[in-house]
């Protein structure tokens, strides 16, 4: 597939590089990392990598899951439908790929999509301190799913 996906904030995003461009910047939209929401009830939004793009491509990842029914603002809400699932790179403990179909999915992949544009290791988002109760407190369960090393 040629081009980028065709959603709003990324058309926002090729206004700006254009504008920085023709600012006398150089900027591209190569490895841009784009997510996308789709605004069911309950919400889809997903970033990075899917288990079927990591097989196609050879990359060995190590995946973990949540059902939404774990995460205590889900159970608060009555909001349990779903999952997250994230893709942890299988050597270097980076976050390649998160899907979430749940409520709130469009929010909580934002925090996944800035720890992954900082290249953290998927451990500093498990045990960061996140606010309670939220959706996005589910990440520490889900990531310390993450299978560990093989030996």
């Amino acid at each position: 597939m040629r081009g980028s996906p065709q959603f709003t904030h990324v058309s926002e995003d090729d206004f700006r590089i254009i504008r920085d461009n023709l600012a006398g910047g150089s900027r591209s939209t190569t490895d841009r990392l784009v997510p996308y929401c789709m605004f069911t009830d309950p919400q889809l939004a997903r970033v990075g990598l899917s288990e079927a793009d990591a097989r196609r491509q050879g990359i060995d990842v190590r995946v973990a899951r949540l059902p939404m029914s774990s995460v205590l603002r889900a159970q608060t809400t009555g909001e349990t439908q779903g999952f997250m699932k994230a893709l942890i790179d299988a050597r270097h403990d980076r976050i390649l790929g998160f899907t979430m179909i749940g409520a709130e999915a469009g929010e909580v992949v934002a925090a996944v999509q800035a720890a992954m544009l900082a290249d953290l290791p998927y451990s500093r988002l498990r045990d960061a301190v996140l606010a309670h109760p939220t959706m996005a407190e589910g990440l520490g369960p889900l990531l310390s799913n993450v299978p560990a090393h093989a030996q």
